[in-house]
């Protein structure tokens, strides 16, 4: 009997857990999920940043989740995405973080970029990520950050309204001057639809197109596995 294939998640908070779940669930059906949850991670990366720390946390954690049986790993959280460049010589599969799909069309999409965040620490790794992906691309781009200051913090309080309300106004206004809007979370992306509604230009969000990339990750690991299987 064939085993199914796993994905082991590293989350930084509990907020994303269900989401990220569901979504699995909907476009990996046949991929079982191994959770790592250590919600004091991305209070840490806010007000410390990516440090020594942190980097060395994140990695024990991302060898739990091969440990547990991954074959691909997924980082959840932007703020501590650039742990995962230190990570991955030392883990023995592949890690995708959650907004490298995004960056990549979103640099395609357009030159100037509004990155939308409700978290400060997100914002630096996200425009760093976007440099790096246009610079492989040889594409030119110009980044705006877009704090929606608190916006964060009310939904942790349960404030859920407010907090999609100074989301809603921040895009509405960034897309008048921008060719593409990037939300830099992905607690963020289930307001995609909504606010895409009310702009002119595109809006990426990075939770549905990281499935696609985890989908054809696995697909390579699969085709690899077969072919190994027949010499």
């Amino acid at each position: 009997m064939n085993q199914r294939p796993v994905l082991g998640i590293v989350h930084t908070s509990f907020a994303l857990v269900e989401l990220l779940n569901g979504l699995v669930k909907a476009h990996l059906p046949e991929v079982k999920v191994v959770n790592i949850v250590d919600d004091t991670l991305l209070t840490y990366a806010r007000e410390h940043g990516v440090d020594d720390s942190l980097r060395r946390r994140m990695k024990n954690y991302f060898l739990s989740a091969s440990d547990a049986g991954a074959q691909v790993i997924l980082n959840a959280c932007s703020s501590v995405g650039e742990t995962v460049d230190a990570a991955r010589p030392s883990i023995p599969v592949p890690i995708l973080k959650i907004d490298e799909a995004m960056a990549f069309q979103a640099v395609r999409a357009g030159r100037r970029i509004a990155v939308l965040a409700t978290v400060s620490s997100t914002l630096g790794p996200t425009g760093r990520l976007l440099r790096a992906q246009a610079e492989a691309l040889g594409q030119q781009i110009e980044i705006d950050e877009v704090l929606c200051d608190g916006a964060f913090d009310l939904l942790l309080s349960g404030k859920t309204a407010e907090h999609d309300q100074r989301v809603i106004e921040a895009a509405k206004n960034a897309a008048l001057s921008h060719d593409v809007l990037v939300f830099a979370q992905a607690s963020m992306s289930r307001l995609v639809l909504l606010v895409s509604s009310q702009i002119s230009v595109p809006l990426f969000a990075s939770p549905e197109l990281a499935m696609i990339r985890l989908r054809e990750m696995f697909q390579r690991i699969n085709a690899s596995t077969m072919e190994s299987a027949k010499a």
